[in-house]
């Protein structure tokens, strides 16, 4: 027996709709990539101040410094030294070896003396 869009178990009706254009395909794409953005947990007071004496002392005793800090698809760690810190545009600019890195105060999780 040849199969038709009515025998039960095929779809036949719907075979040649399953092509989608190319713009509803990116706009899925979109939507699957806003879901998956990583956004840290909001820091209490304590924790910022810890973050902050961490950097101090760092900045102080010229020590190495790892810095846990919000990406877009997840958390992520630099280390190095801290060479400027800007607190009225709000970041610090970290090096290690010939890499330097600008992190934002807002997206610093976390800081860690080495």
């Amino acid at each position: 027996m040849r199969a038709n869009k009515l025998t039960p178990g095929y779809n036949l009706r719907w075979e040649s709709s399953r092509m989608m254009l190319p713009e509803h395909r990116e706009q899925l794409l979109e939507e699957r990539r806003k879901q998956q953005e990583f956004t840290p947990a909001i820091l209490d007071n304590d924790q910022l101040q810890e973050i902050n004496r961490v950097i101090i002392k760092s900045i102080e005793t010229r020590q190495a410094v790892t810095i846990t800090y919000a990406k877009k698809h997840g958390p992520a760690n630099f280390f190095g030294w801290i060479q400027k810190v800007d607190i009225h545009e709000g970041w610090l600019k970290m090096v290690h070896n010939e890499e330097t890195l600008t992190i934002p105060f807002k997206r610093i999780i976390n800081a860690e003396i080495n």
